[in-house]
C-alpha cells in the first residue's frame, strides 16, 4: 500500500487499538471524534471510563490521602509523603479531574492555584487571580479562598478550566466569574450581574462542563456553562428546598454519580433526615428533580440532641456523596481528632419514594467502617473526590512549578513500608 494514500480509517482495528491503549484515557476519548472507525475502536476495545476505576481522595487543609478500595478498610495512603507535606501546608484541594488535582493556597490573597499530577510528579502554578475590589464594610473575614474555586473538565473539547465564582471574602469583592484554561496566561472575567454572589461553604461544584453555586436567595441556584460562557438562574428546585425556610431544613449542592445533587437535611428530636435530589436535564424548562436517596440517622432517646463533647455527629461526605454505589458518611465528636468514614449500601424501599434506595443509620446499623482519619478538631473543610491515576503530562500546559515533584505513594513504591500508613491516615 502506498504510504501517501494511508488514511485514518485504513488502520486495522487491532493495530489502532494497540496504539490507542498507549495514550491516556482522556486523550482516547477525544480521539473518538476522528471518524466512525476510531469511535468504534475506542468505544469497544479501550477503557475510557475513568469513573469505573476511581479511588476515593480525602482532603483537608495541608494534607490528602487515598483510599484504594472501599472494601479494604484501614489502609489510606498519603497523596504525598511527609517530607513534601510542608510545601502544601495551608493548601486545600479544590477538585480533581482525570487524575489532575487542583490546589489552592489560602495563605495568599485570592488564593494561589496549583494544578498537579501526583502520578507523574508534575506541578503547574497558575497566574494569580485579578486584584479584587475592597469593601471595608464587609463582615466576612474568612480566609478560606478555596471555597470560591472549582476545577472543571469539558468532555467535548478536552479542556481543563479553573473557575472562581462571584463572592465577598475577607473584605474582597468579586462581582464576576473568573475562568482560566490550562495553558492560558491570564484569567478571563465575565460580569455576573446582580444576584449572582455565591453563598460560600459546601456550595460550589462543577459537573460536565458547568459550574453551579448557591446564592443568598433561598430559592435559586446559579449555573455557568463553561463551553458557551452563559449564565442561567435555576429556580425550579425541589419543593422541599423551596419550603426549607419554613420547615427548619437546610441544603447544599453536591455530586451524585456525576450529576448535580441537592442535599436537603431536616432535624427532629429523634431523627435526622437527609434527602438527595438529583437534577436531570440542563435546559431551563426541561430541568426536573428526582429523589434518589433518603438517609435517616436515628438518635437514641437517652442521648441529648444538643451537641456535647461525646456526641457523635454524622454527615454525608462532600462534594462526592456516592462511590461504588455506596453512600459515604463521616462520624466525629467535637474536640476530637478522629473522623471515621463509613460506607452504606442503600436498600430499595419504594414506599419512601427514593429512586436509588434508603439508608437507615442507628445504633445497630452504623454502616461499615472504611477508614479512621486523624484531623484537627474544629475544622470542617474535609472533602471527598473521585481520583484516578493517569500519566497525562502537565508540561504541555506551561513550565512546571518547581524541580520538587509530588510523589504518589503506592504499593509499588520503593519507599520503606514503615513510611506508609497501615491503620490510620493523617489528613
Amino acid at each position: 500500500m502506498d504510504p501517501q494514500r494511508i488514511v485514518y480509517g485504513d488502520f486495522p482495528a487491532d493495530v489502532l487499538a494497540n496504539i490507542l491503549m498507549r495514550l491516556p484515557p482522556n486523550t482516547r476519548r477525544r480521539l473518538r471524534l476522528v471518524c466512525r472507525h476510531w469511535r468504534h475502536v475506542v468505544g469497544t476495545r479501550t477503557a475510557t471510563s475513568l469513573r469505573s476505576r476511581a479511588k476515593t481522595l480525602i482532603a483537608a487543609t495541608g494534607s490528602a490521602c487515598i483510599i484504594d478500595n472501599l472494601w479494604a478498610p484501614w489502609k489510606p495512603t498519603e497523596l504525598w509523603p511527609d517530607f513534601m507535606a510542608h510545601r502544601y501546608k495551608g493548601m486545600s484541594v479544590v477538585g480533581t479531574c482525570n487524575g489532575l488535582v487542583c490546589l489552592c493556597d489560602d495563605r495568599e490573597l485570592g488564593g494561589a492555584i496549583t494544578v498537579a499530577n501526583p502520578a507523574t510528579g508534575e506541578a503547574l502554578n497558575l497566574p494569580p487571580l485579578p486584584t479584587p475590589r475592597f469593601d471595608d464594610q464587609s463582615t466576612c473575614y474568612d480566609r478560606s479562598w478555596h471555597a470560591a474555586y472549582s476545577f472543571a473538565y469539558l468532555p467535548t473539547s478536552g479542556l481543563y478550566k479553573v473557575v472562581h465564582v462571584p463572592c465577598h471574602l475577607d473584605r474582597s469583592v468579586y462581582d464576576r466569574v473568573h475562568v482560566i484554561t490550562l495553558g492560558e496566561k491570564s484569567w478571563r472575567g465575565v460580569p455576573a450581574g446582580s444576584g449572582a454572589r455565591c453563598s460560600l461553604g459546601d456550595n460550589v461544584v462543577s459537573i460536565d462542563g458547568v459550574t453551579y453555586w448557591t446564592t443568598p436567595e433561598a430559592d435559586k441556584v446559579m449555573s455557568f456553562d463553561l463551553e458557551h460562557g452563559r449564565f442561567t438562574s435555576i429556580r425550579s428546585l425541589p419543593s422541599v428546598v423551596l419550603s426549607s425556610s419554613k420547615n427548619g431544613g437546610s441544603w447544599h449542592l453536591g455530586d451524585a454519580h456525576g450529576r448535580l445533587a441537592i442535599v436537603f437535611t431536616q432535624l427532629s428530636p429523634a431523627v435526622e433526615r437527609t434527602e438527595v435530589w438529583v437534577m436531570q436535564g440542563r435546559t431551563v424548562g426541561q430541568i426536573r428533580w428526582s429523589c434518589w436517596y433518603i438517609i435517616q440517622t436515628r438518635t437514641p432517646p437517652h442521648r441529648p440532641r444538643a451537641p456535647s463533647s461525646r456526641t457523635k455527629m454524622r454527615r454525608l461526605t462532600w462534594p462526592l456523596l456516592v462511590q461504588d454505589e455506596q453512600i459515604l458518611t463521616w462520624e466525629w465528636s467535637l474536640y476530637e481528632r478522629d473522623h471515621v468514614l463509613y460506607r452504606h449500601k442503600p436498600i430499595e424501599d419504594h414506599t419512601r419514594k427514593a429512586k436509588h434506595g434508603v439508608v437507615d443509620i442507628n445504633e445497630r446499623n452504623r454502616g461499615t467502617v472504611v477508614a479512621d482519619i486523624n484531623m484537627l478538631p474544629h475544622r470542617n473543610d474535609r472533602r471527598t473526590f473521585a481520583y484516578v491515576e493517569t500519566k497525562e503530562p502537565l508540561s504541555a500546559y506551561g513550565p512546571l512549578a518547581s524541580p520538587f515533584p509530588l510523589y504518589m505513594q503506592s504499593s509499588s513504591s520503593s519507599l520503606p513500608r514503615s513510611n506508609l500508613p497501615t491503620k490510620r491516615g493523617h489528613c
